[in-house]
């Protein structure tokens, strides 16, 4: 038998993929101390927060997928299961587990990893010396009566507002505090402009030198002092593998932002601006620590928020806050919460932080009435993420179906908002297949059942408009968070082969058969709705 690691873990051979799966979730804890143990050694430098490992988020580093390679090779090894080689895509990791495995045959594999070292150097010095050359002081616009508010834009269009559902614009305190995210570098002249230009925007680079440029960017040469001793696990020393993900480039865009809005904080205290309070738009990632590390060390007194605007995913592991990035003071004062079924997956590794209950901002739309008449019958919405292995293997294999091929079923697709639908390939000869877009929520509302997977809110969504969610492939993660969340039991379901997602769909494609009554149950709990209460904490 032959493993090679470097493929997509759902689409390893079956053996492996139910030990891998397996320990996906029982090497969470593991991850985390491993992190804790790091922290301890950096907890007042901000170039670990923002590090790939630091800000513990597993779609930023492999060290996770690499400790579930040890746990799932420890597994294979006991039962004596024979292996031909295993394929791994480091060299570090081949010459420690050599160490402990002798007798096993490794195999290199060459994976290019995306490298934009220079690219991403390039498009940061674009934005600061454009925000410098447009620049209008308005410094005077930050007071007392402030609100910051921090706010990603995607669109060339400020107009546009994915995350707070234009709750601001009205509240002449609040300021957003914007963050430029899949930005073409045509675009990024005009859209700097607006920013300059709007009362209602404050660009970080109005205050920031060139000096404080200049180091967010040399974090590149400084991230090689990041304190690491000795990390052992299952009596391998892991010390130069995180040295090395360390001084990776996959995630060097957010850890420049971070180390920008940290030295933005660091500014505010230094011109001695006091505003009311920042809202943090709650990822927990490295543009999040930067930012919450800043306030808490410089700012103590003003009131930092950070508000999780969205339903949140065990996959997605940064998202949940744990005991020690509150005791170092990178986590937010309040953390807010949208649904009063969200709050337990918060307080899972850390029980002494103060969660709150907030508005649903974003997802105001799901009270709107909707007649929840099913128009496409012997169909199936398939509701992309931006993990594009994963959306290609969910249609590939959708493909593959009876349900498809015997009974003629239809495929309609819809994409992540940043995902490029010219991205997905092999489907220009293919019939029944349609691309839909618009409000997931009322997409949703004339389907029976819809194929997802990964850390989306539109899971949530699609299930308060009355779709089943069929997850397929042993992608037991988003199941385990909807369990986590309480959802109806008929309204998901994990399909782990082909043959059983075909006849599932064939099922249930025709008719529906969740009951209102536990959609609007549950609707509540995950969907707070606005009303003036719940959202005075961010007034």
């Amino acid at each position: 038998m032959i493993w090679d690691t470097t493929k997509y873990y759902l689409t390893y051979d079956n053996l492996f993929r139910e030990i891998y799966v397996k320990k996906i979730k029982s090497t969470r804890k593991t991850f985390f101390s491993i992190i804790k143990k790091i922290s301890k050694e950096n907890f007042n430098n901000v170039d670990w927060w923002v590090s790939p490992i630091g800000e513990r988020n597993n779609y930023s580093t492999k060290l996770f997928h690499y400790l579930c390679i040890i746990e799932t090779i420890e597994v294979l090894y006991k039962k004596k299961i024979p292996l031909e080689f295993i394929i791994l895509e480091n060299y570090n990791l081949i010459s420690i587990l050599k160490k402990k495995y002798p007798k096993l045959n490794f195999k290199y594999k060459n994976k290019k990893r995306s490298s934009r070292l220079i690219i991403t150097v390039i498009q940061h010095f674009i934005i600061f010396f454009l925000s410098k050359l447009f620049m209008k002081k308005k410094l005077k616009n930050l007071n007392q009566k402030t609100i910051l508010v921090d706010k990603f834009v995607t669109s060339p269009d400020l107009s546009e507002d994915r995350y707070y559902n234009n709750f601001f614009e009205k509240n002449p305190d609040a300021i957003y505090f914007p963050t430029l995210v899949n930005i073409k570098l045509s675009a990024i002249i005009n859209l700097i402009l607006q920013i300059q230009k709007s009362k209602k925007y404050f660009n970080k680079f109005d205050l920031l030198t060139f000096r404080d440029f200049l180091h967010s960017i040399f974090y590149i040469f400084r991230r090689k002092k990041i304190i690491i001793k000795k990390i052992n696990f299952k009596n391998i020393i892991l010390s130069n593998l995180i040295y090395e993900e360390i001084g990776s480039n996959n995630n060097l865009n957010a850890s420049i932002i971070g180390i920008q809005n940290y030295l933005f904080s660091k500014k505010l205290a230094e011109k001695k601006i006091i505003i009311k309070k920042m809202i943090n738009w709650f990822e927990n990632t490295a543009v999040d620590k930067g930012l919450n590390f800043g306030f808490n060390k410089f700012l103590k007194k003003i009131l930092l928020i950070g508000y999780q605007g969205f339903t949140s995913y065990k996959e997605f592991m940064s998202l949940d806050p744990v005991d020690y990035e509150n005791k170092y003071n990178v986590l937010p004062k309040k953390i807010v919460c949208i649904g009063k079924n969200l709050i337990s997956s918060k307080t899972e590794f850390t029980k002494n932080h103060k969660i709150i209950l907030g508005p649903a901002l974003r997802f105001g739309r799901v009270y709107e009435k909707l007649n929840y008449k099913k128009k496409h019958i012997n169909s199936v919405l398939l509701n992309l993420n931006l993990d594009y292995q994963n959306s290609n293997l969910m249609i590939q294999n959708i493909l593959k179906t009876d349900f498809y091929n015997k009974y003629n079923g239809k495929i309609y697709i819809k994409s992540h908002p940043l995902f490029k639908s010219n991205q997905i390939f092999n489907l220009q000869n293919k019939n029944n297949i349609y691309f839909v877009k618009g409000d997931i929520y009322k997409i949703a509302s004339s389907f029976n059942v819809a194929i997802s997977s990964g850390a989306t809110s539109s899971i949530h969504e699609t299930i308060v408009a009355g779709c089943k969610i069929c997850f397929p492939f042993d992608n037991f993660t988003d199941a385990y968070s909807l369990k986590m969340t309480c959802a109806p039991l008929e309204t998901f379901k994990v399909c782990k082969t082909i043959s059983e997602l075909s006849d599932y769909l064939i099922k249930n494609t025709q008719k529906s058969s969740i009951k209102n009554t536990n959609i609007l149950n549950y609707k509540k709990k995950i969907f707070n709705k606005l009303s003036l209460q719940n959202s005075s904490i961010l007034r």
